[in-house]
């Protein structure tokens, strides 16, 4: 075997034993919180379990009778994700807690590890370097936010990792199919949905990908909506109403966003949070119209800024787990590297991805407030854009100083 092999090869073990050392220090903190039941798994399973029983799952006092007897306290943690979500959630809520949270944690874990793997392939990363891609996934702090909590956005991420699979190998109406499962969070990739709407527009692949997308959006309706027909209004009610004694409505929480940040330095009503996007979707069509109708190497430009732009002007959420979603333009970048490997491009990329999970995981041992975490996505989309700026002006240096060719 060659040395060269051998080396990587303990270097991806030694990164994996520390990911997984540092993983169960993590673990064993949250698991001395006060707080013994994962909140955001909760309100899962309180929606899953309340709309499959016929109730209301976006009741806040019905929410929060049945979270006490889960052991929570407080307010209602309510679940605002739309009803085709319900199909998911609905089977763990059949379940008793403690066998549904076993099995969405090792399903998160799956759907991570399936992810990076998609998105690895989907990018044209080499096979012998994956590897990369799983420690990467597995160590990005977000990650650990992830699984900690029992959040649902590994979900979305497998969606986006699909449909970047799929339309590389030019399969759009499975790119559609999978890509559907981005709706399931559709305030965090608000670009991403407006690109495939663009598209479908100007390519017979752009409408394959629609339609598919579509249908199994339908479908996905279907299962709530025949165990409660009254789901649409009752979320309708929900997401249009504010506080209330037993929950907090949306515009009550902080998320680490410029326009939750612009809303409350300034004064200003919460639709004050969606003028980020806005001003992005503008600025957005008018470029994306000029460039030439999709394909599959046009998709693999566009999707890591398409992400990274979309979490940036986000009008809603984008928590510390939802920031797993910037495993795109991470695996996208590591992926180039891989292909075109430069000591600078590694460099630059590595060290700010370090530090902004070193930073990142101090201050989650700390408990900083979700509204402080407001750099990260910035910070890593900057380390990207280092990382490949670094290793163009790295390769451009080395063609000037390469000698002509002397004339035959």
């Amino acid at each position: 075997m060659p040395a060269a092999t051998v080396v990587r090869r303990l270097l991806v073990g030694a990164a994996a034993a520390a990911v997984a050392g540092l993983g169960g220090l993590v673990l064993t903190r949250l698991a001395a919180d006060p707080v013994q039941v994962p909140l955001d798994f909760a309100e899962y399973y309180t929606a899953g379990h309340l709309n499959f029983t016929g109730s209301n799952p976006y009741d806040g006092a019905e929410v929060r009778h049945f979270q006490h007897d889960l052991g929570m306290r407080g307010t209602a943690i309510m679940m605002w994700n739309p009803p085709w979500t319900l199909t998911l959630v609905m089977p763990l809520g059949a379940l008793p807690f403690g066998t549904a949270y076993g099995l969405w944690v090792l399903l998160n874990v799956a759907l991570l590890v399936l992810s990076a793997e998609l998105l690895w392939r989907g990018f044209g990363g080499p096979a012998r370097g994956r590897g990369v891609a799983y420690v990467l996934t597995l160590a990005f702090v977000p990650t650990i936010f992830l699984i900690g909590s029992g959040q649902i956005t590994a979900v979305v991420l497998v969606g986006v990792a699909g449909f970047k699979a799929a339309a590389r190998a030019g399969r759009w109406g499975v790119a559609g199919a999978v890509g559907a499962l981005t709706a399931v969070k559709p305030h965090l990739l608000g670009l991403f949905a407006l690109m495939l709407v663009l598209d479908a527009l100007r390519a017979r692949s752009g409408r394959r990908v629609v339609l598919a997308g579509l249908a199994v959006g339908l479908l996905a309706c279907v299962p709530p909506t025949l165990l409660n027909p009254d789901v649409w209004a009752q979320y309708h009610t929900a997401t249009t109403g504010g506080d209330s004694a037993s929950h907090y409505g949306v515009s009550h929480w902080a998320p680490p966003l410029a326009g939750w940040w612009l809303r409350t330095g300034l004064g200003l009503p919460f639709a004050v949070q969606f003028l980020p996007f806005v001003v992005a979707a503008v600025g957005f069509v008018a470029w994306y119209w000029r460039q030439p109708p999709t394909d599959a190497a046009n998709v693999a430009d566009r999707l890591p800024v398409v992400v990274g732009v979309s979490l940036l002007a986000a009008p809603y959420g984008v928590w510390q787990f939802d920031l797993v979603l910037l495993l795109v333009p991470v695996l996208a970048t590591a992926a180039h590297l891989a292909r075109r490997p430069n000591p600078t491009g590694i460099a630059a990329g590595a060290a700010v991805l370090l530090c902004a999970n070193v930073v990142g995981l101090a201050m989650m041992m700390n408990q900083f407030e979700s509204k402080w975490y407001v750099w990260f996505a910035p910070a890593v989309l900057g380390g990207c854009f280092a990382a490949r700026g670094g290793a163009a002006h790295a390769l451009h240096r080395r063609e000037r100083r390469s000698p002509e060719p002397e004339p035959t």
